[in-house]
Parts: C-alpha cells; structure tokens; sequence
C-alpha cells in the first residue's frame, strides 16, 4: 500500500534529521539546531509551492492553521532540545508513545476509529519503540526514571504529547485543502514563524549556522521529503496507523548509530526490533 511506503519514507527521514542533529550540532546551542533546518528547507517548500494545483480550501483553514503553528513549533522546539540535553537512548524512547497518545486525540479530534487489530498493532509498535532504545544497562525502565534527573527525557515525553495533537490537527489541514498545499503552506508559516521568534529573543547565531551549513543543507533537505512524506500517507489512512510507521525511524536511527557511528546492536535492541516489526505487519495487514 502507497501509505505505508510513504510512512517508511517519513521513518527515514526524520531519523535522517535525528542522526544529524545530534552528531553535526552537538556542540552548538539549542536554538542553532533549531533554526539550521527551518532556514534551509524554507527556499524548497517555497519554490515547491507554485508548482502544485491550488485546492479548494475551506475557510476553517486558516482558523486550524494559525492554532497548529504554535503548537507544532512547542513541539519541534521540545524535540530538537531533547536530541542535545541527553543520550538518544533516554530521549528516543519517548517519542514511541505519539501513536498511543493519538488512538485518544484522533478519536476526540478527528472522531477515528481504529478497528480492535489495529489498536493492538499501535500498542505493540510503542512496546517496540520504548524497548528499543531503552538503556541496557539500567534495565527497560531506565528512560522513565532518568526524566527525574535527565532534562532530556522529560522534554522528549513532552514532545510526544505535543505531537499527539499537532498530528491530528495537521490530517484536519489536509481534510480542508490537499496534501501537499497542506504540507507547504503548513511548513512555510511554521518556519517563518518560529523562526520570527527566535530573532525576537535573540537566539538565532549567524556564525554558528554558517560552520554548520553543509549539516544544515542536509536537515533543510531531510525536513522538506519528512513534511512531504507525512502529510501525503496520513491523507490515506488513519493518523494514529501513520504514525505507527513512521516510529520505525528507530529502526533507522538504530541502523545509522551502528553503520556510522559505531553503536554496538544490543540485544534488547533486536528484542525491540521484533516488537515493532510486529506491530507494523499487524497494522499493514489487519488494521
């Protein structure tokens, strides 16, 4: 099925982002890491832009788009600051538990009704997620206690959260227009906005962006295909399904920290592996 190749493509480049974030800004400031791929990838989604068909966009448009940009810019904000402050293996975890979160807002939001199969095959899929990058060494239970000492961890939980309404309110964008003239005109008011801000409170540094350009060209360019990816597969089925797939870029990031990074694969790993391998056959056949 086309969503769920496009939903890999989401898991593949937002781990893409991830992997880039933490080893090409690790020295840098929050708000560098931030910025870098809102800059960069705002020329693609402008220049994208013209080139689509306009849809018939409905006037609740511009009311849910004016809520979502503050809201999804608290939760990339969250995220990014996440990546730095701690160990993937305390933060990542985290990040699993949209998908579960959203079996609750696309149902109070959106009014989705995931079939009893599929529901099983989300919870399995954020089993898989938590335990794949749960820490080892400190047991399956290492994320959550690290949140009372880890800035990381808490940050992370939080981000999930804040996605888990920003996700359901972007499918109620795409429901109102199109995918892609979702995705542009969304990611373009995003950036711009975000962005705005960080200049306000002085936070956007010029001289660290330019040692970090070629990092920033590559999130810019990973950011653009991830937005594009995302609102064209939850355009075609349920957000909380979608979402079950694209948290397999824990897979990815797993295979990126091994490949290029020199991460040993552990064997919890591979138990979560299997989970969310699981989970995500469940949901592709019998959700």
């Amino acid at each position: 099925m086309l969503w769920i190749l496009l939903s890999l493509g989401t898991a593949l480049f937002s781990a893409s982002e991830a992997a880039l974030t933490r080893h090409g800004f690790e020295h840098t400031s929050p708000s560098s890491a931030v910025a870098a791929p809102l800059i960069f990838s705002l020329p693609l989604f402008a220049l994208t832009l013209p080139f689509l068909d306009t849809p018939q966009v409905q006037p609740e448009f511009w009311s849910v788009l004016i809520i979502l940009v503050p809201i999804n810019a608290a939760g990339f904000y969250l995220q990014t600051w996440s990546f730095k402050s701690s160990p993937l293996s305390l933060t990542v975890p985290f990040m699993a538990f949209t998908p579960a979160f959203v079996l609750l807002t696309g149902f109070l939001y959106l009014g989705e009704r995931p079939s009893a199969w599929g529901c099983a095959g989300v919870l399995i899929t954020v089993i898989g997620g938590y335990i794949l990058y749960a820490d080892g060494k400190g047991g399956v239970w290492a994320p959550f206690k690290a949140i009372l000492h880890e800035r990381g961890s808490m940050l992370m939980l939080g981000a999930a959260l804040v996605w888990s309404v920003a996700s359901v309110m972007g499918k109620q964008l795409i429901l109102l227009s199109s995918p892609l003239y979702a995705g542009c005109v969304f990611s373009l008011s995003h950036n711009v906005a975000l962005l705005i801000l960080l200049v306000i409170i002085g936070q956007i540094r010029p001289a660290e962006l330019r040692t970090k350009a070629k990092h920033g060209l590559g999130l810019g360019l990973c950011l653009y295909l991830h937005i594009l990816c995302h609102f064209a597969a939850v355009s075609m089925t349920t957000v909380a399904y979608m979402l079950s797939i694209k948290r397999l870029n824990g897979l990815f990031a797993l295979g990126f920290e091994h490949f290029f990074f020199g991460q040993p694969l552990l064997r919890h790993r591979l138990h979560g592996t299997a989970w969310m391998t699981a989970g995500a056959v469940i949901i592709a056949i019998m959700g």
